[in-house]
């Protein structure tokens, strides 16, 4: 029976697109802001502010009794630079509504994390930005995000907290994304070699029955995928790696999937008790 190819790169490279898009949908990872917001303006009849009126506060928020609140200029400054935000009169747009409620959602979740005693030094802040931009460098973080480089650090900080609070929040852990199988020769696809086998195995993990060199049970994630594979204890071919890569792959979506889920509840759980208001519109 012919090999049955695997589903494409790019279906692979769209579920890891969606489910980073569950982690970021409900607008509270920091980081996902850095672009800037998005949303309407806050009032119908304002559309740009003077300088003095930066200082003004846009929105506030009650957590825990306690009211807070925020600036234009803080809204701004998270989203961007200020003279990315200036117009050629001098006076600056007027922020979208949901950048101010990012600002706000954003605090609320840092001063939960600080509640609990969790801390963001500069070795953590460090850590934090060379895992997710490759460096520590705050000028070229900013600058690739056309931001001030006070307010980046800002962010990181905040982002830096935001990560520890989920990583004590949340039990699950999602793990590494499974490495991709070493590509062969030409016109080797088809070859069948120990790599492979001890490749497929591997990432079969207990579905793979070793004394008896065959899979426990033809019902599973893996045996069901590789049905029209021949695959043994000392001999698969690229291609069967190839399909059984695809399926650790989509595993792994779903455990970043369902981790997301459980961040976001928890989120929404903090949200849920915060009152939070934006000009004369209550959120």
């Amino acid at each position: 029976m012919p090999a049955r190819r695997g589903i494409g790169l790019p279906t692979v490279i769209a579920l890891m697109v969606a489910a980073l898009l569950v982690g970021s949908a409900f607008g509270c990872t920091v980081l996902s802001r850095l672009g800037g917001g998005h949303g309407g303006i806050l009032s119908s009849g304002t559309v740009s502010l003077r300088e003095s009126e930066l200082d003004d506060v846009v929105a506030t928020y009650v957590v825990d009794g306690k009211r807070h609140e925020v600036t234009y200029r803080d809204a701004i400054l998270e989203n961007g630079s200020l003279s990315a935000a200036q117009n050629a009169d001098g006076s600056y747009r007027v922020p979208s509504a949901d950048s101010v409620l990012a600002v706000a959602r954003s605090q609320v979740i840092s001063a939960e994390a600080q509640r609990l005693g969790i801390t963001a030094e500069d070795a953590e802040v460090d850590a934090y930005a060379l895992a997710t931009f490759g460096t520590t460098d705050l000028g070229t973080i900013a600058t690739a995000y056309g931001m001030e480089s006070d307010a980046a650090a800002v962010l990181l900080r905040e982002a830096t907290l935001m990560s520890q609070l989920r990583d004590q929040a949340l039990q699950a852990e999602v793990g590494e994304a499974p490495a991709a199988p070493a590509e062969p020769g030409e016109g080797e696809e088809v070859t069948m070699t120990q790599e492979y086998a001890s490749y497929v195995i591997g990432l079969a993990g207990d579905e793979w029955d070793g004394d008896a060199g065959t899979w426990v049970s033809y019902d599973g994630p893996f045996a069901s995928a590789l049905a029209d594979y021949e695959i043994t204890s000392s001999g698969a071919t690229y291609e069967a790696a190839r399909q059984a890569y695809y399926v650790a792959y989509q595993r792994h979506i779903a455990a970043l999937s369902d981790y997301s889920a459980q961040w976001t509840d928890y989120v929404n759980g903090l949200l849920g008790n915060a009152s939070i208001e934006i000009s004369t519109l209550a959120i």
